[in-house]
């Protein structure tokens, strides 16, 4: 009988957890500097938002951005989940308040890539999803560049939308090397490069590129952390991936990993709060 409450008892604590990981975010920081910036500025990063619903009307969710008081919003993809229509609403009301606090990027995920071909069901819904997102003034960018303005910076930001060849199940498709050269425009001089790539396993190619800084999502942490070791698994089903979550950085150039603000398929979350980014931009 003690066996059977002992088991009892960390069932109900794992459920407790569980629900407490998946509806409880924490807003995590980070901070990046360069000669190229000429001050300081802010930005939020939300990534993978999967169409979940952090209090009524992502009440919680823009508070805590609000609070940020950014000078952009960056999201590198998976704002919805392409098979779940319902998710493409709250997507929606979300990116439509997020623009009424800054400018809002939003590049392309794989979800949102599966969904612009015609033969899917759901294909019209996402293109009626993607019109009113656009006129809410949200800047939908695909595989491009265009120069903006990030607090007192002028800085180059480039958009990456890889083919789902690279989202293949079980494994990385090796990307070829001059992927980057041959499908974005080249930097300009003395701009700070700022890219949103979704897919975090091609962050050397993104480094190697020259991108001062890159925001991806799309491992959601790697769905179980294990303290001192990382991600075990990510939900494009490799194991151990390198690049989970968190800042890795090389030469002077900075990748940003979320861990993403929702899940899809695996609802699972161990050692692996959701988050927003808050990221400080700063000169040298």
């Amino acid at each position: 009988m003690k066996i059977l409450f002992f088991a009892l008892a960390v069932v109900l604590c794992y459920i407790l957890w569980q629900k407490w990981e998946l509806t409880k975010f924490r807003v995590t920081e980070y901070r990046v500097s360069s000669p190229k910036l000429k001050g300081r500025a802010c930005a939020a990063v939300i990534a993978d938002m999967h169409g979940f619903s952090y209090g009524r009307g992502n009440r919680r969710l823009l508070e805590e951005v609000r609070k940020l008081n950014p000078n952009a919003i960056f999201i590198p993809g998976d704002m919805l989940v392409s098979k779940y229509s319902g998710t493409y609403e709250v997507a929606l009301r979300a990116l439509q308040e997020l623009a009424r606090i800054a400018p809002v990027y939003y590049s392309y995920g794989n979800h949102e890539s599966r969904l612009r071909n015609p033969e899917k069901a759901n294909h019209p819904l996402f293109m009626q999803y993607m019109s009113k997102v656009k006129e809410a003034g949200v800047i939908v960018m695909g595989t491009e560049s265009r120069e903006i303005s990030l607090g007192e910076n002028r800085v180059q930001l480039s958009a990456l939308e890889l083919e789902l060849d690279y989202y293949e199940k079980g494994r990385i498709v090796p990307l070829e090397q001059d992927y980057l050269t041959e499908h974005l425009p080249a930097q300009k001089e003395g701009l700070y490069q700022i890219l949103l790539a979704h897919n975090p396993a091609y962050a050397g190619h993104y480094i190697r590129w020259g991108a001062d800084v890159a925001f991806c999502g799309h491992n959601h942490g790697g769905l179980i952390r294990v303290p001192g070791i990382g991600s075990v698994i990510s939900p494009q089903l490799t194991w151990f991936p390198k690049y989970d979550a968190g800042l890795f950085q090389e030469d002077g150039k900075n990748v940003i990993i979320s861990r993403g603000l929702g899940t899809h398929t695996f609802h699972v979350r161990i050692f692996n709060r959701a988050e927003l980014l808050a990221v400080t931009f700063l000169p040298e």
